[in-house]
């Protein structure tokens, strides 16, 4: 029977470090990068910019656009890269951030869309606006 005791508690204690070794470890990035995350909000500021270049480029894909409504998911695309650059940096710049907004409001108001795209980037604005006005 002690054997058996003996045995089960090994076992136990094994299954329970490779458990434990499984579990990951969150690192400090190093280098240039760095994770901001906004401690009032409750997501990640940088994938709310990912999720939307995403919306942004599945509605310009999904669009036969004529050359003035391709500019404006350019437009769009590059204020939101501009802002997640100095975001990477530390700087949470709301003057980047409201020239995006106002380029994709722009496109749900000119630009020829699917429905759910257009919820997806009226979805993608309301959030940044959340994110903006979190920020203070």
């Amino acid at each position: 029977m002690k054997l058996f005791d003996r045995t089960m508690i090994a076992a136990c204690l094994g299954v329970g470090l490779m458990v434990g070794g499984a579990v990951s470890v969150n690192a400090t990035p190093t280098g240039d990068y760095q994770d901001y995350r906004d401690p009032a909000m409750s997501y990640d500021v940088r994938g709310l910019v990912d999720r939307t270049q995403s919306d942004l480029r599945a509605a310009a894909d999904l669009e036969h656009a004529k050359e003035d409504q391709r500019k404006r998911y350019s437009d769009a695309q590059g204020h939101l890269s501009t802002f997640d650059r100095k975001l990477t940096k530390g700087k949470f710049d709301k003057g980047e951030l409201n020239k995006a907004i106002n380029k994709i409001k722009q496109i749900l108001d000119k630009n020829v869309l699917q429905a759910s795209m257009r919820d997806a980037l009226m979805r993608d604005i309301a959030d940044l606006r959340i994110a903006r006005d979190r920020r203070g």
